[in-house]
This record gives C-alpha cells, sequence and structure tokens, in this order.
C-alpha cells in the first residue's frame, strides 16, 4: 500500500485542541501494530480480588475468540472525524475506542452498550491536558449498568432479549496513556488497560486485567495498488489451502451424517468447489472435477447443500471476466450457462429436491420459504441459499416459474422487522456512480429523497432481534426475487413497489448499524459467524451493485481484517466453537474475490 507522509514533529500545546481531529486519508485507514493481553485471577472476597495478581486465563464468556485486527478506517469515525463511530462490541473495543477519542474534554462522561456479560459500561473521570511533547494520560473510573432501549427496539424487545444476557456488575477503572500528533491528525500510539473487579460463579470475585498497547505503522489510501495486490496474494493462498483440503474428499467433516436428513459434509464439498471456481482455479483442475464426481454419486437432500451446489455448477459455466462486465456496465446480462449433459442431469435432480424443501404449513405458490428438508419451519439463513440455488438453476437455463420469485418476496415482506420509529437518510454508492465519479474526479453526495425506515431481519420471526448476518440474507432475498420477477416479465407486478421499499429499507438497518469488525446488532450473535456476516454483506452489495454504504467502502473495510487474520498456511481460524475453518476459509476467500454476480433488477 503506498504511505501517506506525515510529519514527524509532534505539535506543542498546552491542551488537546478543541479542533483536534483524525486527518486518514478519504476512505482509507491507519495501520497499527499491537501488544494485546489479557488475564484473570479469582479470589473469594472483592477487595481480595482487587489486591490479587490477575496470571490465569481469562474465560471464553468475557472476550470473543477473534482477536480484531488493529487497523482504524476513516469509515469508522464519527462525521467530525474525532471518534470511533461504530459501538464497541467487546472490552477490547472499549480501549481502542477510548484510545482513540480526541473528543475527550476536562471532565467525560462515557457510556459503551451491552458489553456483555455485563451490560452498559459507564467511565467517568478527567481527561487531563496533554503535554508539550503530544502526550496524555488520564483514567477512568469504571462501573456497569443496565441497558437502554436502543433506536429501533421495543422496551419489550429489551426486557426478553437483552436485559437476561448483561448480568455482571462491576467496577474498575481504564488507564490510558496516548501521543496525539496534531500536525498529522492521527494518535500515534496508546497504550491502555482495563482493570474489572465482579462477583463470578459460586460467590467468588473475579479481576480481569485487560492490556492493549497501538504504534502507528503507516497509513494507507483507499484500495491503492499495495492493497489489490495483498488481496491477490490472500486469494491464491487460500484458495491454495481449500484446494489442498479437497484433494481429500474423506475427511470427516465432508462426509454425510446418514443418522440424520441432512448432507452437510456434501454441502461443504460444493462451498470448497464454489470457493475455487472463484479464485481462477480451472473447471478442468483435477480436484474440481473429482469433487463434482463425488458430489454426483452422493445423496444431496439438504437446501444450504443444494443451493451451494446449484452456484457451484453455475459457476462452472462463467465465462471469465463476467462479473466485472456486469459490474461495469458492459455487459447487460449474465450469459445464460450451456451445461454438459451429465450437469444438466445433476442439476435438475438438485433443483427437484430443492423445490420440495419448503415449509409445508404454507402453500409455496403464495408464501415460498425455505426449511433444510420438507417440514414445517423455515429460517432466513437457510431460505437465501435456497433462493441463490433457484436463481443458480435459473442461470442454467432449468424452469424456475416466475409466480415463485413472487412468493419468495412475500415471504420476506412479510418477515422483515419494524422500524419502530428509527429512520436513515440512506446513501448508496453504486459500482457505476463510483467509476463515473474517478473518471470526472468528482465526489458526488448521494441520498435518499427522503429518510429511509431503517428494517432488518432475524433469524426467523420480526419479532426477534435482528442482526447482520441475517438482514444481508433478507435484502439478498428480496434482491434475487426482484430480478426473478423482472425476467419472469413481472416487473409491473403490485407487489414491486414494496419490494424496492423493502430492500431499501434492509439497506437502512445495514447503514445504520455497519460495521466490519462483529456481526451487528443483536450482542447474542456479535462474536459469531462473522466470516458468514462479512460474506452477506458482500453478497447483498454485490448483488445490488452497491460500492459504498454511507459513503463507507464496505469492501476495503473488511477486507483488511480478513487478510490481517488469514493465517500462515492460506487458511482463516474459527470465530467461534462449532465452526468450521473450511467454512471460514471459504467465505473469507469469496469475500475477497468479490464473487458474487450483479442481478439484473432494472424494469
Amino acid at each position: 500500500m503506498r504511505l501517506v507522509p506525515f510529519f514527524t514533529l509532534l505539535v506543542t500545546a498546552p491542551a488537546l485542541a478543541q479542533d483536534a481531529v483524525w486527518r486518514l486519508p478519504a476512505r482509507g485507514a491507519a495501520e497499527y501494530r499491537r501488544q494485546f493481553s489479557a488475564a484473570s485471577v479469582v479470589a473469594p472476597t472483592k477487595d481480595a480480588a482487587r489486591k490479587a495478581e490477575a496470571k490465569g486465563q481469562v474465560p471464553q464468556n468475557l472476550l470473543p475468540r477473534l482477536v480484531m485486527p488493529p487497523w482504524l478506517c476513516q469509515g469508522e469515525l464519527t462525521p467530525d472525524q474525532r471518534a470511533i463511530g461504530d459501538e464497541p462490541r467487546d472490552l477490547r473495543d472499549v480501549l481502542r475506542a477510548v484510545a482513540c477519542d480526541l473528543g475527550l474534554r476536562s471532565r467525560t462522561r462515557l457510556r459503551y452498550r451491552r458489553i456483555l456479560p455485563f451490560g452498559d459500561l459507564l467511565l467517568n473521570g478527567r481527561v487531563e491536558s496533554v503535554a508539550a511533547d503530544g502526550r496524555q494520560a488520564f483514567t477512568l473510573d469504571v462501573t456497569t449498568d443496565g441497558p437502554e432501549v436502543r433506536p429501533g427496539e421495543t422496551k419489550s424487545a429489551l426486557n426478553e432479549f437483552i436485559r437476561p444476557l448483561c448480568q455482571r456488575d462491576a467496577s474498575g477503572s481504564l488507564a490510558v496513556e496516548r501521543t496525539y500528533d496534531a500536525a498529522a491528525g492521527v494518535v500515534r500510539s496508546f497504550t491502555a488497560e482495563l482493570t474489572l473487579v465482579f462477583e463470578g460463579d459460586k460467590g467468588k470475585y473475579r479481576k480481569l486485567v485487560v492490556r492493549d498497547a497501538w504504534d502507528l505503522v503507516a497509513l494507507h489510501d483507499n484500495q491503492d495498488a499495495s492493497f489489490r495486490a495483498a488481496v491477490a496474494a490472500a486469494i491464491v493462498a487460500g484458495a491454495k489451502w481449500v484446494r489442498s483440503e479437497l484433494a481429500d474428499l474423506g475427511r470427516p467433516y465432508m462426509k454425510d451424517d446418514e443418522e440424520r436428513d441432512r448432507s452437510y459434509g456434501s454441502g461443504r464439498i460444493a462451498l470448497g468447489v464454489l470457493t475455487l471456481l472463484h479464485a481462477d482455479v480451472p473447471a478442468d483442475d483435477p480436484v474440481v472435477v473429482a469433487a463434482f464426481d463425488e458430489l454426483r454419486r452422493r445423496e444431496v437432500t439438504d437446501t444450504y447443500s443444494l443451493g451451494v451446489g446449484l452456484m457451484a455448477i453455475a459457476a462452472r459455466y462463467a465465462p471469465a471476466g463476467e462479473i466485472e462486465l456486469l459490474r461495469s456496465g458492459a455487459l447487460a446480462a449474465p450469459k445464460p450457462r450451456e451445461l454438459s449433459a451429465a450437469d444438466r442431469e445433476l442439476a435438475v435432480r438438485w433443483l427437484a429436491q430443492l423445490r420440495q424443501n419448503v415449509d409445508t404449513r404454507v402453500d409455496p405458490g403464495y408464501r415460498l420459504r425455505f426449511n433444510y428438508v420438507p417440514g414445517p419451519r423455515f429460517d432466513n439463513s437457510v431460505n437465501q441459499y435456497g433462493l441463490l440455488g433457484l436463481y443458480s438453476a435459473q442461470l442454467c437455463q432449468l424452469d424456475v416459474p416466475a409466480g415463485l420469485w413472487r412468493a419468495a418476496a412475500s415471504h420476506l415482506l412479510d418477515v422483515q422487522g419494524d422500524d419502530n420509529g428509527r429512520q436513515v437518510q440512506l446513501s448508496l454508492t453504486t459500482h457505476r456512480d463510483l467509476m463515473r465519479d474517478e473518471a470526472d474526479g468528482a465526489h458526488r453526495t448521494r441520498g435518499s429523497s427522503g429518510r429511509v425506515p431503517a428494517r432488518g431481519f432475524a433469524y426467523q420471526w420480526p419479532d426477534r432481534p435482528e442482526y447482520g448476518s441475517m438482514t444481508a440474507a433478507g435484502i439478498t432475498g428480496l434482491v434475487i426475487a426482484r430480478a426473478g420477477m423482472v425476467n419472469g416479465g413481472l416487473a409491473k407486478a403490485d407487489v414491486m413497489p414494496k419490494v424496492d421499499a423493502a430492500i431499501q429499507s434492509g439497506f437502512a438497518w445495514l447503514a445504520a448499524e455497519f460495521q466490519v469488525r462483529s456481526n451487528p446488532g443483536f450482542i447474542d450473535k456479535a462474536d459469531t459467524n462473522w466470516f458468514y456476516y462479512l460474506y452477506g454483506v458482500e453478497r447483498a452489495c454485490e448483488l445490488a451493485g452497491v460500492a459504498l454504504v454511507q459513503d463507507r467502502d464496505w469492501y476495503y473495510e473488511g477486507a483488511l481484517q480478513l487478510m490481517a487474520l488469514q493465517e500462515d498456511g492460506g487458511a482463516w481460524p474459527l470465530d467461534h466453537l462449532n465452526g468450521k475453518v473450511l467454512d471460514a476459509t471459504c467465505f473469507a476467500v469469496l469475500f475477497l474475490k468479490k464473487a458474487t454476480m450483479p442481478a439484473v433488477t432494472g424494469g
């Protein structure tokens, strides 16, 4: 990445200037080097815990499994560029938020919401003046409080879903030492230490100490040549690891569970093949061919596996460069796939099974919602894979009645959450908009004609908490359903205005909650399915042709996090204990490759 030069001398001033701001490159980022540690100790009394030295391990429920990399993106900052605007989702992010807040003045009161398992963290204290060399040190007292109602949330939802998760009263302190370079508009370094004492299990008290130290490495321009080269290298390394896994299809996690009516092992093989094809591994590669042959022999039954399998077949016959041509507008529509006889037979079989895997409580001709297998349930996660499978089958020139797309849209309209009064002045910039801006050197501000209701999606019903991965799934389904109706001659259907409004409302929710360091929304999901969430954002935005959300480059911000987390062998680590490294790695590669093809939604 090209380094942005900045002054090495620190400004001399008696106090942090009232106009102190971050001056990061537009949509760029600051890269840091970090030293992080966390430890805890248990004692019989609160006083003994305070005095004890923390040397033991930290329980898993106190800090998420993934340690997010030390980057600060310009898009994360508040509009006045003084502080991080994205809500912290764990204690490490609280340290980062306080240390990077240039708006702290004298007597300070801060509230960081819903830091599990404590609730809201309240920080109070005096922020000391900056020294002549730019250094500043301060300590804030920390207490906890019950969570408050957030925008777009009802009090009943707060009491039912959030308060039970926030049950640890804690007290302690947060000490920060930082150096601010006013000439460059950047915090060059900080060291922060958070100490909390709280009652743990069986009447014992635990002391938790979290330390984080960041030192500036460089400032980076948005998506410069070095960034693009790093992305390409990460994709190659990730694909190489996935290929090595698929070279042995007898691995336990690639076998189907014969005692259940699911075929998740087959789904993982299909996901790996999809990833390799999008990572430019040739369709005639021996590993790819062997994987398709294995899938052909299997009885694939569940919607997830069938959907990904159909996506893989469509990718197998994709023309080179098709996605880029669609994104730029040089190609008006994707090329229909010309399948071999064997693959067409496989796709027909999978499509027939997929169409049976619906919620049997409703007529799929009017409300199409997918279950894993035929039965009286659905969820919005597997539903998106059902729709992606239908969309891929249609691309492969298989018959998908236009009425199914209308039925799918009707379901998604039914289960989209209520805005509960929250609205957003939404700004979405398409890839074509961005290309025009770059061509003529302009930077146009784009927004909706009015404020858009922010409406997300939950796992199933709209009376449950909404969160990022499910909202991305809902947007994905709506955009696909819209494209299916347009292509099926239903562009003037009476439901179309509702679908358009629902897509905008889904993006408004995503804009209000967007971040790349956690799965946003419902805090119980914040540190799980993070890779799945990022891939969901890629899918929703790419299907709709969206390059920027609220002028934030979702791809750049997400890619920085992903590349920093990639391990030496090319794989990515797990974000939750029940996950699989193959799944995480495939989601990461598919995100980095921007593998989703824009949908044709005009008309």
